[in-house]
C-alpha cells in the first residue's frame, strides 16, 4: 500500500482525548495539515506552538491554525476539548492568520461549543443535504471567529521579535524535505544561524535545529505508520543522503530504528 492523497475537504470533529489515544506524538510534535483546524480547549492547561511561537493555554482557549501552518499542542491527561477540522474553502471566509484567544464571555463559549457539536451531529447522522448543513454550521463558526476577534481587538499579543521565528516556520514547512540545514534557512532570511537559533529559542524554547529536526521526524513517523513506503524511499523523500543516515537520525530521535517503530504492536 503506497501513500494516497486524501481529499482535504472533509470536515471532522474529534475530542482531544481521542487524539491522545491515537498517539500523542501526532499532536504534540510539530506538524501541519491540509485542513484548517480550530482547537477549543475547555479544561486543563499546557502550551501550544504555532509557527514556532509557543504560548500557554488554559480553560476556554480557542486556537485557530490555518492549513499548512506548523503547530504542536501539549496534551496532558487532564486536558479536555475539541478539534474541529474545516476544509480550505475560501467561501467560508476563515481567518488568514492563526490566533490564540482566551474566551471569557460565557455566551461566546456556549455558542462555539454548540456550533461544533452541530457539525459533529451532522457527521454522525450522515443525513440528506449533509454537505449543505456542514457549510452552514461552518459559516457560523467563521462568524463566531470574526466576532470574537473583533471583541478582543488589541488583546492578541504578538511579539515583534518573534516575527523572524514565524518566517522561519513558513520556510521550514515549505522546505523541510529538501535536506537544507539551519545555515541555509538563516541565509535566506538574511541573518546568522546563531541569531536565528537565538530568536527561535526565545519564541519557542527550542533552537532552530531542534524545531527543524522535530518537523522532519514527525513526517518520518507518519510515513512509517501511514504508508508502506520502504525506509529508503522515506529517507529520500525527507532529504537524507542515505538510508543508513536516516536510520541513525531516527533512532537517536525516537529511541528505536524505523523497522521497530513500524511494528504494529509499537504503534501506540
Amino acid at each position: 500500500m503506497f501513500e494516497t492523497s486524501r481529499k482535504p475537504t472533509v470536515h471532522a470533529v474529534a475530542s482531544l482525548g481521542k487524539l491522545r489515544m491515537q498517539g500523542a506524538w501526532r499532536v504534540e510534535l510539530l506538524h501541519s495539515s491540509p485542513r484548517n483546524r480550530l482547537y477549543w480547549i475547555t479544561r486543563g492547561q499546557g502550551r501550544v506552538t504555532v509557527n514556532c511561537v509557543t504560548r500557554g493555554y488554559g480553560p476556554n482557549t480557542a486556537v485557530f491554525v490555518p492549513a499548512r501552518v506548523t503547530m504542536a499542542l501539549e496534551l496532558a491527561s487532564q486536558t479536555q476539548g475539541l478539534e474541529l477540522c474545516l476544509p480550505p474553502d475560501n467561501s467560508l471566509q476563515l481567518p488568514e492568520d492563526p490566533f490564540h484567544l482566551r474566551v471569557s464571555n460565557i455566551e461566546s463559549q456556549a455558542s462555539l461549543t454548540s456550533h461544533i457539536e452541530k457539525i459533529e451531529g451532522e457527521l454522525a447522522a450522515q443525513a440528506p443535504a449533509m454537505d449543505q448543513a456542514l457549510t452552514a454550521y461552518s459559516l457560523l463558526v467563521s462568524a463566531w471567529m470574526a466576532r470574537e476577534l473583533a471583541r478582543q481587538e488589541g488583546m492578541i499579543m504578538r511579539d515583534a521579535s518573534h516575527r523572524l521565528a514565524e518566517m522561519f516556520a513558513t520556510r521550514m514547512e515549505a522546505d523541510f524535505r529538501s535536506g537544507k540545514g539551519v545555515a541555509s534557512y538563516a541565509k535566506a532570511l538574511q541573518v546568522t544561524p546563531t541569531h536565528l537559533s537565538r530568536v527561535c529559542r526565545d519564541a519557542s524554547g527550542r533552537p532552530a535545529l531542534a524545531l527543524l529536526n522535530e518537523r522532519i521526524m514527525y513526517e518520518a513517523r507518519r510515513l512509517l505508520l501511514d504508508t508502506d513506503l520502504p525506509a529508503r524511499e522515506i529517507a529520500q523523500q525527507l532529504g537524507f543522503s542515505s538510508a543508513a543516515y536516516f536510520t541513525r537520525a531516527f533512532s537517536q530521535a525516537v529511541g528505536r530504528p524505523p523497522s521497530e517503530f513500524r511494528k504494529p504492536k509499537l504503534r501506540a
